[in-house]
């Protein structure tokens, strides 16, 4: 049995080398990334992946010498799928570009007007999710929640999934755009132009006229630039005269590292992450107004500190480093966490590398823990269950961010 799995693995070997195509390098390389740097939980055999899917690029190719990258994708895609680690991925050049792209803070390859979207079911339109501050949608007067109904005039595709192509389309001509939009009960029409815009997205603050603080972190994507304005906003916050804070972590997909660090110490003091991989092991966090990655003092910040009342709302895809960010204020200041149970990726750190032919790898490659040694849980359970309402949102009511305020108001975000 050895004798006959030797011989396999020599011939896919012998098959590899005989391609010797841009797509066999590139699935080569994919693999040698993983097996040399992967730390995360899962225990699947790297190298018999590997052999698994050999076959089916040598199918896809039909041994040709030429065979592109493209052809390699759908089998690397596959392959990392049944690792079964959902902070692993790989991405194309061009999702990769836009990527680094928005860690650096720059700008998109194309004209777009600076807003996030998803499709309600039974309601016609889009519901806007995410406004980027500074953008051509914040500064035509956009908000989160408002629905696009019509764009110069026309109404969205039946078919939900044509829908933000539709949009994409007309906007990425560069040529201005008439919207007419839903908030709440209002009906407005708005006029703006796509822009090749930044692909930063900073957290705000509104203080609603109830005195409570609302701090939208859309994002923890930005070295140097999320978590030092999470403390800027704390500080607005306690000088507008806010008594009360709700942290709004709904969509985030997470971020670097350090931001999750520095930005949670607005709220805990001191924070700390252990990271273990089987090629490192590192100790991060945020101390005395200092973000510090082992001995080294990386960049330092403005301290604030919110000693009063906080909640924090997540959903299922409130990810990674948001999820650290969440664990935090639960565990450290025993703030109310209202929502939906989180991704699930909240115990381990990656790695973004480059690949040779310009696209991506994101690997897991080590596993966190905290200042005493335990693992952290794999998401955040919320303290109080609630999901959120689409069709209840796109009327105007954030019943989920009702719920929070209630709470806050009630018992001090004290847990139940």
């Amino acid at each position: 049995m050895l004798k006959r799995s030797g011989l396999f693995s020599l011939a896919l070997v012998l098959s590899s080398l005989a391609l010797a195509s841009p797509a066999q390098d590139l699935y080569n390389e994919v693999n040698r990334v993983l097996q040399q740097r992967y730390g995360g939980f899962s225990q699947v055999n790297l190298e018999a992946l590997q052999q698994k899917y050999q076959p089916d690029l040598d199918k896809a190719c039909a041994q040709d010498a030429a065979c592109p990258t493209s052809k390699a994708v759908p089998v690397i895609q596959s392959l990392i799928a049944e690792l079964g680690d959902r902070h692993t991925r790989y991405f194309t050049p061009s999702d990769f570009a836009e990527f680094q792209a928005r860690l650096r803070g720059g700008s998109s390859n194309r004209p777009q007007i600076g807003v996030q979207l998803q499709t309600v079911p039974d309601l016609e339109g889009l519901l806007i999710t995410e406004v980027t501050q500074g953008s051509p949608a914040d500064l035509a007067g956009l908000q989160r929640w408002d629905r696009i109904l019509r764009i110069n005039g026309e109404p969205f595709p039946a078919n939900e999934e044509e829908r933000v192509p539709f949009l994409r389309e007309r906007v990425g001509s560069g040529t201005p755009v008439r919207l007419e939009v839903q908030r709440g009960t209002q009906k407005l029409e708005v006029s703006l132009q796509g822009q090749l815009i930044s692909l930063l997205q900073l957290p705000y603050l509104k203080v609603r006229p109830d005195g409570v603080a609302v701090l939208r972190i859309p994002s923890f994507t930005g070295y140097n630039q999320i978590g030092p304005r999470i403390h800027e906003l704390v500080r607005e916050a306690q000088a507008k005269g806010a008594k009360e804070m709700v942290v709004d972590l709904r969509g985030d997909g997470g971020g670097l590292l350090s931001e999750c660090l520095v930005g949670a110490g607005a709220f805990v003091g001191d924070t700390f992450r252990q990271l273990k991989g089987p090629q490192y092991q590192s100790e991060e966090g945020y101390r005395n107004g200092a973000y510090f990655n082992g001995a080294f003092r990386n960049y330092r910040v403005n301290p604030a500190r919110w000693d009063g009342p906080v909640s924090v709302l997540v959903d299922a895809k409130t990810a990674s480093c948001a999820e650290y960010f969440a664990f935090d204020l639960q565990e450290r200041r025993g703030a109310l966490v209202i929502g939906q149970p989180t991704a699930g990726v909240g115990n381990t750190a990656t790695q973004v590398l480059p690949l040779s032919d310009g696209s991506g790898i994101q690997v897991t490659t080590a596993q966190a823990r905290r200042a005493d040694g335990t693992p952290y849980p794999e998401r955040v359970t919320p303290d109080v269950l609630l999901a959120d309402d689409f069709k209840a949102l796109a009327e105007g009511r954030d019943l989920v961010l009702e719920r929070a305020v209630e709470l806050l108001s009630a018992s001090g975000a004290q847990k139940p």
